[in-house]
């Protein structure tokens, strides 16, 4: 799922944004999916925290230019226990202090990160458990308590290899394949 969240850019630039990152038409951003680290961008190039350059591709450095964004600041989080990314810029940052910038930005991005997948929740927050039988919606409430499998089983006096059934057949039914899609679907 892709979800953009905007604030004062033009209608023309948003219509403009690809549905898609292709890494190869993005340089700083595939450099950002290698490195996570916050960098800053202008219509001259793109540098990280040390001032090391980061390769911009021209488009890149034309859409600053096209929509006036001035100076931007970009990073991010990857999350992989959810399975999810958040990437953030702001533009029209100040150029004079990109240090403090960029470190700003390393203490916001994980904030801002678990912000939006809060919203996110809340508007998945209408999972239909009316599929999974009782016994397996006892199973899923046990689970979002933190229980293990074999605690699951040893609390319901069933065997492991039925509490993994259980929950292949839930994740089937909901359209995931692991626990922590499950968690993360319904906390």
């Amino acid at each position: 799922m892709r979800s953009l969240v905007t604030s004062g850019h033009t209608p023309e630039f948003l219509a403009g944004l690809e549905r898609t990152f292709d890494l190869k038409s993005r340089g700083c951003f595939a450099w950002w999916v290698s490195n996570r680290k916050a960098f800053i961008l202008d219509r001259t190039g793109a540098l990280d925290e040390s001032g090391v350059p980061i390769p911009a591709t021209r488009s890149e450095l034309e859409e600053i230019e096209r929509f006036s964004l001035g100076v931007v600041a970009a990073h991010g989080v990857i999350d992989t226990f959810v399975n999810a990314g958040t990437y953030i810029s702001f533009s029209g940052v100040p150029r004079t202090e990109p240090k403090r910038t960029l470190a700003a930005l390393d203490l916001i991005a994980p904030v801002l990160h678990t912000l939006f997948l809060r919203t996110k929740q809340a508007d998945q927050s209408t999972v239909d458990l009316t599929a999974l039988t009782d016994r397996q919606r006892e199973l899923v409430d046990l689970a979002l308590t933190g229980l293990s499998d074999k605690a699951i089983a040893l609390r319901l006096a069933i065997s492991d290899h039925t509490v993994g059934n259980h929950f292949r057949a839930i994740y089937a039914k909901l359209g995931i394949s692991k626990r922590s899609q499950l968690i993360a679907l319904l906390k």
